[in-house]
């Protein structure tokens, strides 16, 4: 069965655009490909000011969303992962998904200036550090990658790219295992291919229009700027 995931292009129009729900999604079918063979998918960017004819044939008028080859589409977020159930094993709501679930909101109120102050993202930063340190796996819910770990690793790397370059804020060095996790994520393929550059993520924060803005001059150097990954971690940037 072969379907086509839709994601937003980035700032020259091809490359894969800074969106972490796209990243997220990218890195599910990446892990589910490799857990399922009769998964066969290809993954189309789309210029929202110009989107392919394709794209506007199938009825659909922004990305992320899927088609398959039966011409059904699915572009809101809960139908696109109800979808892909057929690929991914029945989640289990566990300890996990109750450590993570406040992480993006309080993230997001602290990239919108709702909550000046980065106190409740802080404390869901070290929440989550607790339960990895307290954790007798490497990842979230066992052994292996599951799903929540497609959604979290993404998560996070998204808040440690733009919270940075837009409200110059760090995750803490001493959230030892919160980095050794995210240090494993970023030595995993389907996180590298999956990952859109750390310009586009900065570029798709900045772009909103409840977040802060950068000037034009850095704009413009972020336009020009070859693209970087930054999947170096406080353990081994000196190395």
């Amino acid at each position: 069965m072969g379907m086509i995931l839709w994601l937003r292009a980035g700032s020259d129009g091809t490359r894969l655009g800074g969106d972490p729900l796209s990243h997220h999604l990218f890195m599910l079918l990446l892990l589910k490909g490799e857990q399922n063979e009769a998964l066969k998918f290809e993954v189309r960017t789309v210029n929202e000011s110009k989107p392919p004819p394709e794209f506007r044939e199938l009825g659909l008028r922004k990305p992320p969303a899927i088609s398959d080859e039966n011409g059904e589409t699915f572009t809101h977020e809960d139908d696109i992962i109800d979808y892909l159930e057929q690929w991914i094993p029945q989640r289990r709501v566990n300890e996990a998904d109750d450590v993570t679930s406040d992480l993006f909101r309080h993230f997001a109120f602290f990239i919108k200036d709702v909550n000046k102050d980065p106190k409740g993202l802080l404390g869901e930063l070290h929440r989550l550090d607790e339960y990895l340190g307290a954790a007798e796996f490497p990842y979230l819910t066992g052994n292996s990658l599951a799903y929540l770990d497609s959604l979290i690793l993404t998560r996070l790397h998204s808040i440690r790219i733009s919270a940075q370059a837009l409200k110059d804020f760090s995750i803490p060095d001493n959230l030892k295992n919160l980095w050794a996790y995210m240090e494993r994520g970023y030595t995993l393929p389907i996180f590298q291919n999956s990952c859109p550059s750390d310009q586009e993520i900065i570029l798709y924060w900045a772009e909103r229009p409840d977040t802060p803005n950068i000037s034009s001059q850095k704009r413009a150097a972020l336009y020009r700027q070859k693209s970087t990954h930054t999947f170096t971690c406080p353990s081994n940037e000196s190395s």
